[in-house]
């Protein structure tokens, strides 16, 4: 009897050595909040890569690091808050409320991240008249982020100018985009997002989102909303207008069956009172992600193209506590008709929610895994 025991106990710390060794494994790789849940089917693994915009390389990258042949489940977060799981076969997994009561308490938003500085571009980009026929605004943007609640988070830096041939906004150093951002999952498939602060465009005041989303299906709804004015910094020197912009748009969006090819239509006012419709190709690649797009609205009608993917190297410098790092999603977006706002809208320093989920849907995260 004294044997068995003895050997029970040995599994025990032997489990719990192997547990740590995979949390401190997946830390010093860039993870962070990384926490095991054990349930009764398998280790459940939560955890956030800032480094990828695909949550599904941060998953490829945490099973190679698992050193034993046991099963997990894994969950990756966005913004400290819990979407999705997906087991070993890249299968999506509903987060239970087992699960949510559990990350709950062992979330640390302020304790278990590193005190992240992200290096990206800001280019706004126009063909202009004969004597100036390539016009460029082109500034460089340190900023940080720091979580202050679960879901909630802090983001304020510099804005750094470079060159600017596109308006008349001056060369001084001055504050970039700074908000306060809330993200959660109330319940399964219903997404919500809060922003308030300056954002980028040139706008600041209030922003919200909702999203409906069930990742195994081939449909997802928004609804956006926001109440801005325009603000233009350069030094200390500050110019804005009232707040009382509505922006309001909805769109649907549908996985065509074409491979991780999408259909987004939105429509509603958008910036300046304008009111019409916008449709999106969108195309899902492992490293990139392209769009083209047509607008029509009470302004004119204009066409375009975007892309988004994470800016080379990554990870530049990173300790215990602090790291450097490049931007895990850069985004460009260029109109046709650059001279009028035709269906403009604003970037606020996040993704927007259609952007994160569709990279968490049940059909690309399995066409990663198939890539392995």
């Amino acid at each position: 009897m004294n044997r068995i025991l003895f050997f029970i106990v040995l599994l025990v710390f032997a489990a719990e050595a192997s547990s740590q060794q995979l949390q401190d494994s997946l830390r010093q790789s860039g993870f962070e909040n990384v926490l095991l849940y054990p349930s009764v089917e398998s280790e459940q693994l939560i955890f956030e890569n800032r480094i990828y915009r695909n949550p599904g390389f941060s998953l490829i990258q945490a099973q190679q690091i698992k050193a034993s042949e046991e099963k997990h489940q894994y969950f990756p977060l966005h913004h400290n808050n819990l979407v999705a799981g997906y087991s070993e076969d890249f299968q999506i997994l509903e987060v239970d409320q087992e699960l949510r009561s559990f990350y709950q308490e062992a979330n640390k938003p302020f304790k278990n991240y590193r005190w992240q500085f992200r290096i990206q571009p800001r280019l706004a980009t126009r063909f202009g008249f004969y004597t100036d026929p390539f016009q460029t605004k082109f500034n460089i943007i340190v900023d940080t982020r720091i979580y202050v609640a679960r879901g909630l988070s802090l983001q304020t830096g510099l804005s750094i100018p470079v060159n600017n041939n596109y308006d008349n906004q001056g060369m001084k150093l001055r504050a970039a985009p700074s908000m306060l951002h809330y993200f959660n999952q109330p319940w399964n498939d219903h997404f919500i997002a809060a922003s308030a602060g300056s954002f980028y465009n040139d706008r600041y005041g209030l922003d919200l989102e909702y999203r409906y989303a069930n990742l195994r299906s081939n449909w997802s709804f928004g609804l956006g909303a926001g109440l801005t004015g325009f603000y233009w910094l350069n030094g200390f020197e500050k110019y804005s207008t009232p707040m009382n912009e509505l922006y309001l748009v909805a769109d649907t969006e549908w996985r065509t069956g074409i491979k991780n090819t999408s259909l987004k239509l939105s429509a509603g006012q958008f910036l300046y009172e304008d009111k019409g419709v916008r449709l999106d190709l969108i195309k899902q690649f492992a490293q990139a992600e392209i769009g083209l797009y047509a607008s029509r609205t009470d302004i004119g009608t204009t066409g375009g193209f975007q892309f988004a993917f994470s800016l080379f190297p990554g990870s530049i410098l990173r300790g215990k506590k602090l790291e450097l790092k490049t931007t895990e999603e850069y985004r460009y977006e260029y109109t046709y008709n650059n001279e009028q706002p035709v269906a403009a809208s604003y970037r606020i320093g996040m993704p927007r929610l259609s952007n994160v989920l569709r990279n968490y849907h049940q059909d690309w995260v399995s066409f990663l895994g198939e890539l392995r």
